[in-house]
């Protein structure tokens, strides 16, 4: 048994689907504007991922909590800190490359 849809239950529900697309909308254009999606924001946690770094960004108020630096700042070279490996000894007689 349907029920009749009357002209102000279509009329409502159209206004209350054409404000939630356009609530969304303006939420997407202000997350994107203030940094709030990340970078990669897509696959198949995208949502999930997108909302824990925004509500990360929002709870320290842009305060990274480790150093961010762009991809082109970033070597693709990574330093050895100290002494280089000895030549010879016990330690070069186990490593393959000596």
């Amino acid at each position: 048994m349907s029920e009749f849809v009357s002209r102000r239950k279509l009329i409502t529900t159209g206004l209350a689907t054409a404000a939630g697309a356009s609530g969304l909308a303006i939420a997407a254009r202000l997350a994107d504007r203030y940094g709030l999606v990340p970078a990669d924001h897509g696959g198949i946690y995208g949502v999930g991922q997108t909302l824990t770094y925004a509500s990360q960004r929002l709870l320290t108020s842009h305060h990274s909590l480790a150093r961010e630096f762009n991809r082109s700042e970033i070597s693709k070279i990574a330093p050895v800190n100290g002494e280089p490996p000895q030549t010879g000894g016990r330690i070069c007689g186990l490593a393959a490359n000596c």
